[in-house]
């Protein structure tokens, strides 16, 4: 019979690596509005990552950091969006091992962000990525805020 594992905790050295590498990301949708939330998801992800290794029975409260919301709309940067959705997959593995109750709640958050932002990169270079996607994504972006928000 195979054994189940525990769920492990990573390393204080792993975490900050964790941390650094997802804070190091900065997801560029080509819509300021859609930056900023996508900011402060991994702002708060970065924040859960720590209170998950601190094994804290519950999220401590963390402001949330909001980035500018305004100016003109640009192009999806492909590279940025790969990027942050790789460290995003890294940080949700890490949530999922979590000992915590709350940590896998994280970790699908992470990984449901990271599977946007690919979603996001696909469609646009398919160039299917109109205009109007971006109240859909906004929408994505707020529930993902509401399910972190949902854990302490």
């Amino acid at each position: 019979m195979p054994q189940l594992r525990e769920p492990t905790t990573p390393t204080s050295a792993a975490v900050a690596a964790l941390v650094d590498d997802l804070q190091g990301t900065a997801a560029d949708l080509g819509w300021s509005q859609a930056n900023g939330l996508v900011d402060a998801l991994i702002d708060s992800l970065a924040h859960l990552l720590v209170d998950a290794a601190a094994q804290r029975p519950q999220p401590g409260p963390h402001p949330q950091v909001v980035g500018a919301i305004g100016g003109p709309d640009g192009p999806l940067d492909h590279a940025s969006c790969r990027t942050a959705s790789s460290a995003l997959r890294r940080t949700g593995a890490a949530l999922l091992r979590g000992s915590t109750s709350w940590a896998p709640g994280a970790g699908e958050v992470a990984l449901d962000l990271a599977d946007l932002l690919e979603e996001c990169v696909e469609q646009e270079r398919l160039r299917r990525l109109r205009p109007g996607a971006k109240s859909v994504v906004v929408r994505r972006l707020l529930s993902f805020q509401r399910r972190l928000h949902g854990l302490t």
